[in-house]
Parts: C-alpha cells; structure tokens; sequence
C-alpha cells in the first residue's frame, strides 16, 4: 500500500469488520457536500474506543471531514452549534462552522458510522505556545469569556445545558441523574469515609449542602449565556503572534449560568506541587488566583450583586468538587507525604467564609 495511504489509516481502536476509507472514499463523502478537494489529506485519529470513534480529515486545509459514533449530535443540536459559532465570528473571534449540504443537512451516514464536515482554520493552537507564555494567552481567553458573557448575557439560549451546570443536567450527566460535580463531590466524601475521616467528611457534606441550597433558590435568577464551554488552550487558537484568534471545538457547548462559568475557570491547589507546603499555602495560592481571574473577568462583565453573590458559593464548589480537584485530593490522600496536609486542606475548605 503506497505510504500516503497508510498515513490514513486509522488507530487501534478502529472496528477490524469495518473497512476504513482511502482517499478516494473521503474525497467522495465531501463531494456529497459539494466541494472537490485537490488532493491534500491528513488523518487525526481522536479516538477512545470502538464505541467512541472520532477520525478527522483534514482535507486542503479547508475543510474537516468526521466520521464518528456520536448519537448525542443531530440536526438540531448542529444548527444550535452553527448559530453559537457565529456569534463568537461576530464577537471577532475565529472559530470553524459546520457545512452543511445543499438539503441543509449536516449529517450523512457512511454504514454505521455517522460523517460530518467544518471549515478548517489553519493556526496553531494554545498548548503549542511555550509553558512561559500560558498565563498571558490564559489571560486573553478569560477576557474573551467576560466579554462574550457581557455582549450576549440571555441571548438564544438552549435546552443543553453546559458541561459544568448545577442542577439541570447537562448531556452527559443525565443518565446518572446527577450533576458531574456532585457525582464528585459523592465520590470525594466515599474516599474520605473509608479512611475512617468521618469528621472531614461530615464538615464537608455539611457545607456543601448549605452551598448547594442557596444557590438552589437563586441560581434560575442568574443570568445565562450559551458558550463554548470548553476553554482549555488544547481548544484556543493562537495568531502568528502568539494571540488568541479564536475556538475549536464545540460538541460540549450549552446553557450556563454566567457566574459559574467564570467560577470553573479558576485556578487549583498547585497540583503539580507533589511535595507537601502546607494546606495553608496550597488554599491561598488557590484563593489567590481565583480572586485575580475574577477580578479580571468583572471589570469586563457588569455582574448584579445577587451575582457577586452567587459568584463566592460556585466557586467554593469549583474548589471542593471540581474534577481536577477531586481527582488531586483523592491521589494525595494515597500518599504519605500528602495525607495529612490534604485532610487540613479539606477541613479549610469546609470552614471557609463565603458569604
């Protein structure tokens, strides 16, 4: 087989009864758009298992074809994406839109997988800028999401709801009828109480019940805003100047209460500090952060005070049962060194003012 065409083989986890497209194939499914491609095609292979297949195509360099198993996105949900996009391009950011046929559909079927097409935006991304540089473009992306949220607060929202919603359920949490952060939140507490840290764990679930029931009588008062949702720099795209330019990827976009998407863009507890500084020092470095992103984000977006409010009880939860978090607090109760600096962490967390 000639090495271009071995080039679009895909990986591992690719179905062996199921024949993979060659570059005849793919220039094929993007005819049934009604474009010709010249020839130019690159296979990027995202895939997490036979159920959960993602090849990407890039074709040209103008276009992006998907083959995928992705039941949760339709017709519907594509021209809600579509709609989203554009308002970021009118916010003057770049981000690739869906194409569709000349039917006005978005998906065709190739056997059983489904197949769908995006421009392609040819920049790099965020997480290929040097580590020095993150803080600065982190920075410009927290000022694009201020901004955005201030520009179209309450705009077009939607039923889906965004991946960090408290209380109505986004996509992926509805099987489990339960929100991610409480799930983590759950999982955290059963860690603590096999290790016989009953006491933690009850100061623990004491004030995130309190947390979660005053914003459970406000949080439908919040304004809202549909964003992308997922802000991390393996999703922004960077200028030749190493600037934000724009998004990709949007399947997680939805719904948010605008103070809570700013509260799950904070910082962490320095988790990648493995050796022990104090839970003193990892909460006020965490503090510390998070106060400075907020401030940032609030000179740009005019919050209520009811916001403001609502602002210091999401974050508490972003802090306590976000999945980097959970997923940090749980390792470090593993570890000798780290045990009990984070049971004292945990018991700061639990005692600490949000009012």
């Amino acid at each position: 087989m000639p090495e271009k065409e071995n080039e679009l083989l895909p990986g591992k986890h690719f179905p062996e009864d199921i024949a993979a497209p060659d570059r005849a194939e793919i220039f094929a499914l993007l005819e049934g758009y009604g474009y010709t491609a010249e020839g130019g095609v690159k296979l990027i292979d995202t895939s997490h298992g036979a159920d959960d297949i993602r090849l990407n195509y890039i074709i040209d360099k103008k276009w992006v074809l998907r083959l995928c198993n992705a039941p949760e996105m339709t017709e519907k949900r594509m021209g809600e994406l579509n709609r989203l996009i554009g308002r970021y391009k009118e916010f003057g950011l770049r981000c690739p839109a869906f194409l569709s046929d000349k039917n006005g559909l978005f998906f065709h079927k190739r056997g059983e997988l489904d197949c769908y097409l995006s421009e392609y935006v040819d920049l790099r991304l965020g997480q290929d800028l040097p580590k020095e540089e993150f803080d600065r473009l982190w920075g410009e992306v927290l000022d694009s999401v201020a901004g955005f949220a201030e520009r179209y607060r309450n705009v077009d929202l939607i039923d889906t709801m965004g991946m960090y919603s408290l209380f109505d359920l986004a996509p992926f949490d509805i099987e489990d009828g339960k929100d991610e952060k409480q799930k983590n939140f759950e999982s955290l507490i059963e860690t603590l109480r096999g290790m016989g840290e009953d006491a933690t764990a009850d100061r623990l679930e004491k004030k995130h019940a309190d947390i979660r029931e005053k914003l459970r009588a406000v949080y439908r008062l919040l304004p809202r805003c549909v964003f992308q949702a997922d802000e991390n720099l393996s999703n922004v795209l960077v200028d030749e100047n190493g600037h934000m330019a724009g998004f990709i990827d949007f399947n997680l976009a939805g719904t948010e209460v605008v103070v809570n998407q700013f509260a799950n863009l904070g910082g962490g507890f320095d988790e990648e500090n493995t050796e022990p500084i104090g839970a003193a020092a990892r909460l006020e470095k965490c503090l510390s952060v998070n106060g400075n992103y907020i401030e940032r984000m609030l000179n740009i977006y005019h919050a209520t005070e009811l916001e403001k409010q609502a602002l210091r009880w999401y974050d508490w939860i972003a802090m306590t049962a976000g999945w980097p978090q959970v997923c940090f607090f749980k390792a470090a109760l593993k570890d000798d060194k780290l045990r009990q600096e984070v049971l004292e962490l945990l018991d700061l967390l639990a005692e600490l003012p949000c009012e």
